[in-house]
């Protein structure tokens, strides 16, 4: 089993070829191995952010820029590959601002004009860069601050005008008359008033700052009956519309005194047309001041819910307790579906599963996405029977969180293991003379499986009777009269079956041994004669140490034990026995001359006794008969030593071969007859000789 030792990382390294070798368990010096190659190549996923040039970034524009106009571009880069790293743009906030971004390029442009007076003079824009990676797209925000540069654009605007009214001729010199007020809606404006036409004879001053318009002549001087002053007002660059003044010149005799405010327009003096300037200004700055409220932050960002940071973890929905299996079950079986739960949205809520620990044996895995957890490798509750698994969950989120729990998967027992004995092979000896009973060998054979599937019973195998095991305990014990001479050597097959056998999966197994038992001899045979009594003649004119007879016997015991002696018994109870017995051979040779007159049978008791201690021995008669013998003095001579014949092929049975012809000089009768016989040289028997 190949495992990552690393998190790995497509955008870092994504070729590994890695060269995995087997090696056998033999010493240094013979030991084998072999390779192989293996190529891996790391598939990108969709686990990077797209990452903004600048996190943050303030700028300023002008106000009154037409709508389409460019005010920044943006960047964001992503470190996946292909769709993963394609990124669109486009602004988050909740509340509509009047600027959008150009969903490639990343340039944000404004939507409408701008005005620094009545509008918010900041804005607070989230952009967003999203890449196209699937199954969520991953993302990211910056902060861009836009604030609105004011500039003049607007004219000062007279508060009132054409204005009309009369001016007494007596009024002094320096005397005010009326003051014209100019509103310029840009901030931060001065304005300035002058004359512009109707004052050709500077008989009226303006004050710039003010706007109050003086006398500066004797107005009694003057010839006309009115006269109409055009006042306009300026902020540097704009000029606001003309106000007239037209006034009459009246001849108040009034004493006026020294120089004062005299007419005024609220006194009725003058009556002036009100351009509501005021009003709006109030209400410009009344909207200026709601539209530039410090902004609430929900405004802005769109919620954790929906987007941001990665604010839950991942928890796990009805994990089981503990997890029960076979130890037979089939590769690839789906033991659980895991469940888990994330409240994040996205890859924030994205869950991915995984065995963090526990898995000794590389016999699990979890589908990275489904949570099923199946089975790889095959269990053996002999070697593991429980294993705790570490199962953790992660977000995809930035930074990740997970969480983990550990499952207990408890292996059930099947019977697939058969007894083993300590022994495959024993060697034991026993004497023949051990009693019923005798305990030879105990037979220890274990299961190492569980429950009744462990439990041991033993039998044997071997049809025999002089052996027993018990059923439980394997004790191996004599059950008959044993005998070496019968049965030297027993090879006992003793088998061990286990308790299985509770379905037709489940047969119960066994395993067997061999016991060697080896029957120790013991003295228990004498020797055995090959006859129960010997007859033998013998003529009265053999030689001394003649062999008279060889008698012969055996004893299946082994070693001394089995060594037999010969002795001889002289029933006749002579002092000077005549005959004498080999003790290793039991031949049997005259010791003197025999005679038939003299005796004509001898009865000889031969004992046979082996070497053990108590030696055992046994008995046999031997009755020897002497032959009489006449005084025959001359031998049979052939008339020829050698005698010479011939016949033809295919004759019949009885075909006359030759003749042969003896003499024996003896006197007649006995000595004398001779008999013919053939002693040697006719082959398979093919040859006769008539014998008289």
């Amino acid at each position: 089993m190949l495992y990552t030792a690393v998190t790995l990382d497509a955008e870092t390294k994504s070729f590994y070829s890695l060269t995995v070798s087997a090696i056998d368990q033999g010493n240094a010096a013979t030991r084998k191995q072999s390779s192989a190659k293996v190529k891996i190549y790391v598939e990108d996923t969709n686990d990077n952010d797209p990452i903004f040039d600048k996190a943050e970034m303030t700028v300023w524009i002008d106000e009154n820029m037409p709508a389409g106009s460019s005010v920044t571009t943006v960047r964001a880069k992503d470190k996946d590959r292909g769709e993963n790293a394609y990124i669109s743009y486009l602004i988050a906030n909740l509340v509509k601002v009047p600027f959008e971004v150009e969903h490639f390029s990343g340039v944000v442009k404004t939507t409408q004009l701008l005005d620094y007076e009545s509008m918010r003079r900041e804005y607070v824009l989230r952009l967003r860069a999203s890449d196209w990676g699937l199954p969520y797209r991953r993302q990211t925000e910056m902060v861009l601050t836009v604030k609105i540069k004011d500039i003049n654009d607007n004219r000062p605007q007279f508060e009132k005008i054409e204005c009309t009214g009369h001016v007494p001729r007596y009024i002094p010199i320096g005397s005010e008359i009326i003051t014209l007020s100019a509103i310029d809606f840009d901030a931060g404006n001065i304005i300035s008033y002058r004359i512009v036409s109707g004052n050709e004879d500077g008989c009226f001053t303006v004050d710039a700052t003010s706007g109050t318009v003086s006398v500066s002549c004797d107005l009694s001087e003057l010839r006309v009956a009115e006269r109409e002053l055009n006042i306009t007002a300026t902020d540097g660059t704009h000029f606001a519309d003309i106000a007239r003044v037209h006034f009459k010149l009246v001849n108040s005799k009034r004493n006026l005194g020294s120089p004062s405010r005299i007419l005024e327009d609220e006194t009725g003096a003058f009556d002036c047309k009100d351009t509501g300037v005021a009003r709006r200004l109030t209400e410009v700055l009344a909207a200026a001041e709601n539209n530039n409220k410090p902004p609430v932050q929900e405004e802005f960002a769109m919620m954790p819910t929906r987007y941001g940071q990665n604010v839950h973890s991942p928890e796990f929905i009805d994990f089981p307790i503990e997890i029960k299996v076979n130890e037979s079950v089939a590769l690839v079986t789906t033991l659980t579906k895991l469940k888990a739960r994330d409240r994040d949205l996205g890859y924030n809520g994205k869950l991915i599963y995984g065995i963090s620990g526990g898995d000794e044996h590389s016999v699990f895995c979890i589908d990275m996405d489904s949570g099923e957890l199946k089975v790889i490798g095959y269990l053996d509750r002999e070697r593991e029977q429980e294993y705790l698994l570490n199962i953790t969950v992660y977000d995809l989120g930035n930074p990740q969180k997970s969480a983990s729990r550990v499952l207990p998967i408890t292996v059930l027992d099947i019977n697939d293991n058969a007894p083993k004995f300590e022994k495959a092979v024993a060697s034991f000896r026993v004497t023949e003379n051990a009693l019923n009973g005798t305990a030879i060998f105990r037979a220890n054979a274990t299961d190492a499986d569980a429950g009744d599937n462990a439990k041991v019973t033993y039998s044997l195998v071997t049809d025999t009777k002089d052996f027993a095991v018990e059923r439980t305990t394997g004790i191996l014990t004599v059950s008959n009269n044993l005998d070496r001479e019968r049965q030297e050597l027993y090879e006992l097959r003793i088998r061990a079956t286990d308790g299985g056998g509770k379905g037709p999966d489940n047969p119960p197994l066994y395993s067997e041994a061999l016991v060697r038992i080896t029957i120790d001899d013991i003295n228990d045979n004498a020797p055995q004669f090959s006859l129960s009594s010997y007859t033998v003649k013998i003529r009265e004119d053999i030689p001394m140490w003649s062999v008279v007879a060889v008698v012969s016997a055996s004893d299946p015991d082994l070693g001394p034990e089995g060594e037999v002696i010969y002795s001889l018994e002289d029933t006749d109870n002579e002092e000077d026995p005549k005959f004498k017995i080999d003790r290793l051979s039991g031949t049997i040779r005259t010791t003197k001359a025999l005679d038939f007159e003299e005796r004509q049978v001898h009865s000889l008791v031969v004992c046979a006794s082996d070497r053990g201690n108590p030696a055992l021995s046994s008995e046999v008669s031997v009755t020897i008969n002497v032959v009489d013998v006449n005084e025959n003095y001359f031998a049979p001579v052939f008339d020829e030593f050698v005698f010479s014949g011939s016949v033809a092929e295919n004759q019949p049975v009885g075909t006359v071969v030759m003749e042969v012809n003896a003499t024996d000089n003896d006197p007649p009768g006995e000595d004398s007859r001779i008999e013919y016989s053939i002693r040697g040289g006719d082959g398979i028997g093919i040859f006769s000789i008539d014998n008289k």
